[in-house]
Formats: structure tokens, C-alpha cells, sequence
């Protein structure tokens, strides 16, 4: 792209665009960078937990409604989002997230019964962001059971 300017958006404008318009945005981004959505990013579901539509189910009994409330967001973004979109979703900061990222990661290893087990791959992104990607076939489990859910 050689075009000259820019133009910022503020995360609390962004925050208020649907979450259609905040994908093409992403997506746009992307393209920038030279990145296709979901190009190159195979390697980055490697040791990932692959969860059923059962384990799904059972993995969203007793969480709390942030957590699901992460966890539709994160399912809403295909399972490959910035740590920034989910703080400003929520009107919080990373800090305040460290306990339901924690509760999330608990929750995969009991469900797994693998000790290691990780639900969410973290990279990091410049100098204050992460981009962060779940299993797509957890993505989709996930997908199922938030939508089944009552």
C-alpha cells in the first residue's frame, strides 16, 4: 500500500461497530501486512487442546459469565483475535483478565485430564498487544455448544 495518511480509530469507536465490520477491519489489516486470514497460521494451533462438542459442553458447566462471555467473543473472531479486542469488548485492561485466562486454562486441563493442556496460543504483537489463537477444531466445538446452551 503506497497511499500517504492514515486514519485512527479509537478501540471505544471500534468497540461499537458490529462484529461483522470489526472482521473486514481486521481483515483489512491483515491484508495490509500482506497476510491472508488464516494464511501462515497453521503452526500456530501446535499443542493446542482439541476439544469435542462434548468436551465443549462440559467444559462451559460452571464457568463463569465472563468467561463465556470471552469465550463467545473469541468464537465470534473464528479463535484468532488481540488481547486489546477482548479488554476493550469488555471495558477492562489485560491485568484484570489475568484471572479468567488462568480460570480458562484450568478448566481445559480438567476437562483434558492433561496437565499440560493449553486452550490459547500467545504471541506477541508489537509492543503492548498479543494476538492470540485457539484450535480451530475448538473453535467449532465451542461454536456448537454456546449456541446450544440455554
Amino acid at each position: 500500500m503506497n497511499e500517504r495518511g492514515a486514519i485512527i480509530i479509537p478501540y471505544t469507536a471500534i468497540k461499537t461497530f458490529s462484529a461483522e465490520t470489526r472482521a473486514e477491519l481486521s481483515e483489512f489489516i491483515l491484508a495490509a501486512m500482506g497476510i491472508t486470514a488464516g494464511e501462515g497460521l497453521a503452526d500456530d494451533e501446535e499443542g493446542l487442546a482439541k476439544l469435542s462438542v462434548a468436551d465443549a459442553k462440559h467444559f462451559l458447566n460452571n464457568c463463569s459469565e465472563k468467561s463465556v462471555a470471552i469465550l463467545h467473543e473469541i468464537v465470534s473472531r473464528d479463535g484468532r483475535f488481540l488481547m486489546t479486542d477482548i479488554t476493550s469488548l469488555l471495558d477492562t485492561t489485560p491485568d484484570q483478565l489475568r484471572g479468567a485466562w488462568a480460570g480458562l486454562t484450568k478448566r481445559v486441563r480438567t476437562i483434558t485430564k492433561n496437565p499440560e493442556a493449553v486452550l490459547l496460543n500467545w504471541y506477541k504483537s508489537g509492543d503492548n498487544d498479543w494476538r492470540v489463537v485457539m484450535a480451530s477444531q475448538t473453535v467449532n466445538s465451542m461454536r456448537t455448544a454456546l449456541s446450544e446452551r440455554k
